[in-house]
């Protein structure tokens, strides 16, 4: 192969990787947080996004946890999960307005009594 065909070969290459499973470098760096600002302890806290979970597992009143690094893609729909008082609590929330595909930064559930907030900050 001539070195004048090498360097298009290559790009092809990259660009083929990129668009089909993404590298590692253009992968938004995400992290998930839960707050819980209600009264009550959560425990089997988890968002569902799409077929990915994140879990935290118990989050005491008051308290935040994070999952520093989540690898998986964030969907437009998520389903947070968690049990409160021995129930069962579950929220459908719409992301496409708060989060844009693709940028990295800190997604933050905030749990309050009767509510659910989702936030985005952006990290460059």
């Amino acid at each position: 192969m001539k070195s004048y065909c090498l360097l298009p070969w290559l790009i092809c290459v990259l660009l083929t990787g990129c668009s089909s499973s993404g590298l590692a470098a253009v992968r938004p760096k995400m992290e998930v947080e839960i707050s819980n600002q209600s009264s009550q302890a959560l425990d089997n806290a988890l968002v569902n996004f799409g077929d990915y979970q994140c879990k935290w597992g118990h989050v005491g009143k008051t308290f935040s946890a994070s999952y520093m690094y989540y690898p998986y893609p964030v969907t437009a729909a998520a389903e947070l999960h968690w049990d409160e008082d021995g129930k069962h609590r579950m929220e459908k929330l719409d992301l496409s307005k708060v989060y844009q595909r693709g940028k990295s930064g800190r997604l933050t559930f905030t749990v309050y009594d009767g509510r659910v907030e989702v936030s985005f900050v952006e990290r460059k």
